[in-house]
């Protein structure tokens, strides 16, 4: 609690102060709660009408903040601070769907990538739009951070993923090599090497500094299957594929050479997932039921009965302990990675959950859904802790900020 006093200015409202305190100490104006004689302040309280002796004497409380920011088919995005369901920022600009949104590492910045071929960099302290990333000529489908926050990879359906500078909002590469839809694309843990992953069905390693194509792994030669989505492992050494058919591969990254087939069951993919450890995959197939796989054994250790509905969307939490699903139905269900036992169900959405998220303490679940809200679960006890609303349309994502 800090108490300051400023003179008052006849057309001057609080927002002046809000502002102020921003500029001098970096305190964002959602966190920022003003108090005149234990009184909370509205933004356009006028100060004259407040001073005394031509004096003014507020007191600041610094409200605690934990946020969420959700990607909608209303052409939006939102901040939330979901301990309260407050809406302290909403993100326009786009001209159609924000499909992924992410928050920087730094937490500085917020990206958003939309259906209108464009990215948004967003000041995060502001809600202030700093840069739009023009280049692509189609849909965007997926967004990245470097791990130091500095760059952005981005991947789309005209064939390409490009290299952003952050600072600039420049495009520093652009990754041409892929026949098709290029659906995914992420850093190394390290922030030198970006893997991207293809309907054309190869996945490719190339230099974050030139844009140079190291390696192409082909994972199924002619006629392959469309790739789900492929992954470092969290040493870099190695690269997981996945494919539409369900064939999951391990490759060498530096040889650019299949390690091992770890999965062959034939069965078309709905969704997959790869737990941050390395260890685990996760794949929903077309009969409501989900399989994890044991990398390190090459084995499945788990069927995942329970959903009634077919599985639209799967996470695994930051240490792996647990693993989250989400339905057609509306429903979400958390379970044991270890045990394979259903831990929670939540239900409250009305449409599709599009994704499913861990907060990075594991202690709660993000769900966004196709009802226009997002909702905060309690991994212990299920509890629905807040449902965020105030979008127009279908949640296509939603995150949980770092920290």
């Amino acid at each position: 609690m800090i108490k300051f006093r400023e003179p008052s200015e006849s057309s001057s409202t609080v927002q002046l102060i809000h502002k102020e305190l921003q500029k001098r100490l970096g305190l964002q104006v959602y966190r920022q709660v003003l108090l005149h004689h234990d009184k909370v302040l509205d933004a356009d309280n006028q100060l004259s009408e407040l001073a005394e002796n031509n004096e003014l004497e507020l007191t600041l409380v610094v409200r605690n903040v934990s946020l969420v920011v959700t990607a909608s088919a209303d052409c939006t995005a939102k901040v939330w601070n979901w301990l309260d369901g407050e809406c302290v920022q909403t993100l326009s600009g786009h001209g159609s769907d924000v499909h992924k949104v992410k928050f920087s590492c730094d937490g500085t910045w917020v990206v958003t990538v939309s259906y209108d071929s464009l990215g948004r960099l967003w000041k995060l302290s502001t809600g202030e739009c700093v840069h739009v990333l023009r280049g692509h000529t189609s849909d965007l489908n997926s967004v990245a951070f470097s791990p130091d926050s500095q760059q952005l990879v981005t991947s789309s359906d005209d064939h390409t993923a490009r290299l952003w500078d952050v600072t600039e909002g420049h495009c520093l590469e652009v990754l041409m090599g892929h026949s098709a839809v290029v659906n995914s694309a992420l850093f190394s843990w390290d922030g030198s090497l970006i893997l991207t992953s293809s309907f054309d069905g190869d996945a490719r390693i190339w230099s974050a500094f030139n844009g140079q194509c190291y390696r192409t792994l082909s994972c199924g030669g002619a006629g392959s299957m469309p790739l789900e989505f492929a992954v470092f492992s969290p040493d870099a050494h190695f690269v997981v594929t996945v494919a539409r058919d369900g064939l999951v591969q391990s490759w060498d990254a530096v040889k650019g050479e299949c390690d091992k087939t770890l999965i062959d069951e034939g069965h078309l993919v709905n969704c997959a997932s790869y737990s941050p450890d390395g260890r685990f995959v996760l794949a929903a197939f077309l009969d409501c039921a989900a399989r994890i796989w044991s990398l390190h054994k090459g084995e499945r250790i788990h069927i995942l009965n329970g959903h009634r509905n077919l599985i639209r969307c799967a996470n695994f939490s930051p240490d792996a302990a647990y693993v989250c699903t989400g339905a057609f139905d509306g429903v979400a269900k958390v379970w044991s990675v270890l045990r394979g036992e259903c831990l929670q169900t939540f239900t409250g959405h009305t449409a599709l959950v599009n994704t499913v998220a861990f907060s990075e303490d594991c202690s709660q679940v993000l769900t966004s859904s196709a009802d226009s809200t997002a909702r905060v679960w309690s991994v212990s006890d299920g509890h629905c802790h807040v449902v965020l609303k105030g979008h127009n349309a279908a949640l296509h994502s939603a995150v949980f900020s770092a920290g």
